[in-house]
């Protein structure tokens, strides 16, 4: 790693080379890359067939291989036989390979010093440089560039430069690859490769689905005489240079991708023409400064903590990359269209960690992971249907169409709460941006539709006088089939409110509305007689996980060295779970009950889950045990970083990414959100090795740029209205276009 705008490896490793692919991943909302090698490894096949079965993915063992190509585009889904409906690898179309005397470029065989690849977080962008000495002692300087256009999403842009330090003849080699796997399985019904002109490759392939996914590669480069050669899913263009000592060789290679379900639908040949007339500059500057207007909108400063400043923006760089502009038919997936091991699918994930960087830094694109859910309804309601209840039941791991994809039947069945989470999101979109009439258009549909599946899901067991939710799995998912579990309870009570409130824009009953908010107020939250929240009823009487004498290994999931059957009769934690509910509703419980829900659970979660760390530190902050929201903020800041332990291997840890800027702004700066607060307001707490935090906000349509340091924070109204704003309780108006201080109190 290296500086506080860059990721860097050097020198290059096969045991790391995954991690960094995932690292390395670029994309444009639309289209989405691993950071693979253009000349790839040699003994690296991307072919190979396996059965990858249901299983719980936080211990599961994926194959082992050096390396892993990954291009994806969201919602190009096709059915797996066993794993139901998952995002599909496309063709691989980055391949660019120089070869001299025969010998091919091959970062693990060949001799190679000065090796440096580098992602520009700033421009999205990745360098790669090396000195290569081949078997036959010739000298040659090896640069590689790219990006995925931010302006022209479809366009991927590769250029090549060699500098040989002796005479040498010099053969490149560019194509695109269709022989590849998704988790194992074949998705590509049909490859038909051809010739697009003297210096081209067309790929136009079909999925099992139907989707039809076209791609087209130009290359540009002086006075070459390129050879086209097919064999089976690949084609390459080669051409011979010869290099004189000290002459440089530019290839620059151009890819534009398009499928069938785009919502402005072109040629892949259409796109590469409308930038024809740019150079790689031209190309490059625009893009860059589409991301300079990104970052102004949302980087986080840390200033005293160059690791966690990295950390930050390689976060916040993924959730920009992997947000889809404009289209509300997808979200954002749980790898964060780096890798497939969630194939593809969209979870809670949506709502309670990513939604709230975007409706804080750019309520436009925090709009879209609404309208996905909104759209997505028809789905919601099939898999109610299949449940046989009416309304509408939202799925666990849903697709782009809103079905139930999870082939584990405890999930699917049991972690019921994502369907009131998306309730939670879109109340926290209209109070975010102050559009109530959100919630009296068409998202009036899903409120209602979903109080209505709760209605039924409800039990009343004799004798009780209250509802209750059974067999259910809250955040915890090492706790299942439960009852009254209390995010729950919580979280479906806010959604029947939601409901009797604005219930009669979606088509419900006077009567009705009227049930919903009596139900709401009835669903219990339980307690301890020492006023412990329960986390469900079973949890007290559940067996002691054993930690001391069956978690030996601490570098590994304690689900990866237990039996499920054993996690399942445990009082052993994956995740945040009451914990997860204070952090979210914090008004309404006192510092000494979360107090008591810290010091009960804290010491039966396993944190198994990239969930969990980031919430137990905005909590921790929230209770001023800095030094422990300072542990649990290093723990989650180096989940994706940390490639020697494998890091971002199968894809990014978006969730985690989000949590990294909800640390920050919810944690220490001490944020409360628009769910919590009419009035934007900040109890900063700032770690030890943070001397200031900086960030923009955007609070209910008004930008503020807030700063804090240890004796002060600064808030900067930056629109053209007063803006009521609480510092550490104190209340005060920060006029447009002003500043106001508050000193910290001794």
């Amino acid at each position: 790693m290296h500086g506080d705008w860059s990721i860097v490896e050097s020198p290059f490793r096969v045991e790391t080379a995954r991690a960094y692919e995932g690292l390395f991943t670029l994309g444009s909302g639309y289209l989405h890359v691993r950071g693979s090698l253009e000349e790839h490894l040699c003994g690296a096949p991307q072919n190979l067939a396996y059965t990858r079965v249901p299983a719980n993915v936080t211990s599961e063992k994926f194959p082992r291989s050096k390396v892993r190509w990954g291009t994806y585009v969201p919602g190009v889904f096709a059915r797996h036989p066993l794993l139901n409906n998952e995002m599909v690898n496309l063709p691989f179309f980055l391949l660019l390979v120089p070869i001299v005397d025969g010998e091919r470029l091959d970062c693990e065989r060949c001799r190679i010093e000065d090796y440096r690849r580098e992602l520009h977080l700033n421009t999205a962008t990745l360098r790669r440089s090396l000195r290569w000495r081949t078997a036959r002692g010739r000298a040659l300087t090896v640069t590689f560039e790219r990006f995925i256009s931010a302006v022209r999403p479809h366009l991927c842009v590769q250029r090549m430069v060699l500098r040989a330090d002796t005479p040498a003849e010099v053969t490149v080699e560019a194509g695109i690859d269709a022989d590849v796997r998704t988790n194992g399985y074949d998705h590509l019904a049909s490859v038909r490769l051809t010739p697009a002109g003297p210096d081209g490759i067309h790929c136009s392939v079909r999925t099992d689905e139907g989707d039809m996914i076209e791609m087209e590669t130009r290359l540009r480069t002086p006075s070459a005489a390129w050879c086209y050669q097919a064999r089976r899913r690949t084609a390459r263009l080669a051409a011979a240079f010869p290099l004189r000592a000290g002459s440089e060789l530019t290839v620059e290679k151009r890819t534009a991708v398009t499928t069938s379900r785009d919502l402005q639908p072109a040629a892949p040949a259409a796109c590469l023409e409308s930038a024809a007339g740019l150079s790689f500059e031209e190309l490059h500057e625009e893009h860059a400064a589409a991301w300079r207007r990104r970052w102004e909108a949302c980087d986080v400063i840390i200033e005293g903590d160059p690791a966690s400043q990295l950390a930050m923006r390689v976060s916040l760089y993924h959730l920009m990359r992997a947000h889809v502009p404009g289209d509300p038919r997808v979200a954002i997936d749980a790898k964060g269209y780096a890798g497939e091991a969630y194939w593809g699918r969209y979870f809670w994930d949506t709502e309670m960690f990513l939604l709230p960087f975007f409706l804080y830094t750019d309520p436009e694109r925090a709009r879209t992971l609404v309208d996905f859910r909104v759209q997505s309804l028809p789905g919601a309601r099939r898999n109610a249907a299949r449940y046989g209840y009416p309304g509408a039941r939202y799925a666990w791991e849903s697709d782009d169409a809103g079905n139930e994809c999870c082939p584990n039947w405890q999930y699917a069945d049991h972690e019921v709460h994502v369907t009131a989470d998306v309730a939670y999101g879109l109340l926290h979109y209209a109070r975010a941006t102050g559009d109530e009439s959100y919630l009296r258009g068409a998202a009036a549909e899903v409120l209602v539709d979903t109080a209505r599946y709760w209605m039924r899901r409800i039990d009343w067991r004799e004798g009780d006088g209250y509802p209750s939710l059974l067999g259910v799995m809250g955040p915890d998912e090492y706790t299942p089939i439960s009852s009254n579990n209390a995010y729950t309870n919580r979280l479906v009570a806010l959604a029947l409110e939601a409901a009797a409130e604005y219930g009669a824009s979606g088509g419900a009953s006077r009567e009705e509305c009227a049930e919903f908010a009596r139900i709401a107020h009835l669903l219990p939250i339980l307690r301890t007689a020492e006023g412990v929240v329960l986390q469900c009823e079973e949890f007290g009487r559940l067996a002691e996980p054993r930690f001391e004498e069956l978690w030996r290994d601490r570098s590994q999931t304690f689900a990866a060295q237990v039996s499920q059957e054993r996690l399942y009769r445990s009082k052993c934690l994956k995740q945040a779970d009451v914990i997860m509910l204070m952090a979210l509703f914090p008004h309404e419980f006192t510092d000494e009950e979360v107090r008591r829900a810290w010091e009960y659970y804290l010491p039966y979660t396993t944190h198994d889950s990239s969930l969990s760390a980031g919430v137990h530190a905005i909590v921790a902050a929230r209770l001023g045990a800095v030094d422990e929201a300072w542990r649990f903020w290093k723990m989650s800041r180096d989940i994706d970083l940390d490639v020697a332990a494998g890091g971002a291997a199968e894809g990014i840890h978006i969730a985690n990414a989000a949590a990294a800027w909800q640390v920050a702004v919810f944690g220490f700066a001490g944020m409360r959100s628009a769910m919590q607060s009419d009035v934007l307001s900040l109890e900063p707490r700032l770690p030890e090795a943070w001397s200031r935090l900086a960030f923009p906000v955007c609070w209910k349509g008004q930008r503020v740029y807030v700063e804090v340091w240890r004796d002060r924070t600064g808030v900067t109204n930056r629109s053209h209205r007063p803006l009521e704003v609480i510092v550490a309780g104190c209340r005060r108006t920060v006029g447009p276009g002003t500043r106001e201080v508050w000193e910290a109190r001794s």
